[in-house]
């Protein structure tokens, strides 16, 4: 029975257990390092800013901390939501968070062109940082989540927790966006193309990638 090799999944394997560690680490020195980045980021999820909160000077080991942190969750997220059985592969982890990568250099490219096309550059500006603390606000919710998954079970109910999870993340996202770019009738083309080329279209081929990969 001892030579029976053990089924690889989330829980027979050590590295997730570990990488969440070090992400958790990422999130306690960006919280060290910007003090007021995790408040304002659930300040802002939470509530309409009429101005750009957040630390007045940023940190750059803080900040790319809390890159590393948004990055690894929301990798291992799509990993655990899209995942089956098989082998649960660290490599595979690390293609996912390319594809996650790819998602954001794509989405910021377009964001702009679209912001210079609209010609609404100043309202992009000050939507985008407060976007980035509501992806904050979403990873910190969704860590714990993952430590179930990772270490209790990778079970259909928690994987329908995840969805509603980013349901709710997806429709404060369409409230702040409305919010910052709605001025009258003319601008709800800006904000239909906005949200279908750049949250729901990305967001669903991005799934489907980590599908297939998978």
């Amino acid at each position: 029975m001892d030579n029976i090799p053990l089924i690889s999944s989330p829980l027979s394997e050590a590295w997730p257990s570990w990488l969440m560690l070090c992400l958790l680490l990422c999130l306690v020195v960006a919280s060290v390092q910007q003090p007021e980045t995790i408040r304002m980021s659930f300040r802002t999820t939470f509530s309409r800013m009429e101005r750009i909160y957040g630390d007045s000077a940023v940190n750059i080991w803080g900040a790319i901390a809390l890159v590393v942190f948004r990055l690894g969750v929301i990798a291992m997220t799509l990993y655990l939501a899209c995942y089956e059985q098989g082998h649960f592969s660290i490599l595979t982890y690390f293609l996912i968070i390319l594809i996650v990568l790819a998602f954001v250099a794509l989405k910021s490219v377009i964001a702009w062109l679209l912001s210079y096309v609209f010609e609404l550059k100043g309202n992009t500006n000050f939507y985008m940082p407060q976007y980035s603390n509501i992806w904050t606000a979403f990873c910190i919710v969704l860590y714990p989540f993952l430590l179930i998954m990772i270490n209790i079970g990778n079970t259909a109910v928690m994987r329908w927790m995840l969805l509603a999870v980013a349901i709710l993340f997806c429709i404060d996202v369409i409230v702040k966006l409305v919010q910052h770019y709605y001025s009258g009738l003319n601008s709800l083309p800006y904000i239909a193309l906005y949200a279908l080329t750049l949250e729901i279209i990305p967001m669903t081929a991005m799934v489907i990638g980590v599908q297939r990969l998978i």
